[in-house]
């Protein structure tokens, strides 16, 4: 390699160092790149770890919560799916909202069913008693998420989207 190196003219040698370490750049600003991003990622690991380890150290006062609510818990009242939807639909009566695609998510004893209203051009005083109605019927209704935004078009208007959960109590299985 030498050989070939020391036989080439000076402008030749030039243009291949410069190649060189252009190249030499390049994989070092990449390495750069991933080393920083590996870096980021080992950060959030150990957060998530942190975490975790908050969580566990409170398992009993977690487990001593969960037990006092399910003692709460009238598995009559709970709604299923259907019954959910019918409920948010009447309570959002008059607010034109707009029902998305339920989703559901099921343990062995509860069901855990979402679904996303939006509701546009509408007053906060409209909305208002919409999320207390929601709130009375807490725990088997409930708000997961909620974000509003005004409606530049219609000064004095927001919209609403509700990401809302309900709780229906599952009959266990016959063994």
């Amino acid at each position: 390699m030498k050989t070939f190196f020391t036989t080439k003219s000076l402008r030749e040698r030039m243009l291949i160092s410069a190649f060189l370490l252009v190249g030499l750049a390049w994989w070092a600003s990449s390495l750069l790149g991933r080393t920083r991003q590996f870096g980021q990622d080992w950060s959030a690991v150990g957060l998530d770890l942190k975490t975790q380890h908050e969580w566990l150290a409170r398992k009993q006062e977690v487990e001593t919560r969960l037990a006092t609510v399910g003692r709460q818990l009238d598995p009559s009242r709970t709604l299923n799916a259907g019954q959910a939807y019918a409920e948010i639909n009447r309570l959002a009566q008059g607010l034109g909202a707009e029902m998305g695609a339920q989703r559901t998510e099921r343990t062995d004893n509860f069901a855990m069913h979402s679904l996303q209203v939006t509701i546009r051009r509408a007053s906060m005083a409209a909305l208002i008693p919409f999320y207390k109605e929601l709130s009375a019927r807490a725990p088997y209704l409930g708000v997961e998420q909620c974000s509003l935004s005004a409606d530049r078009a219609a000064p004095g208007q927001l919209s609403a989207v509700f990401r809302i959960y309900s709780v229906e109590v599952l009959a266990p299985a016959a063994p």
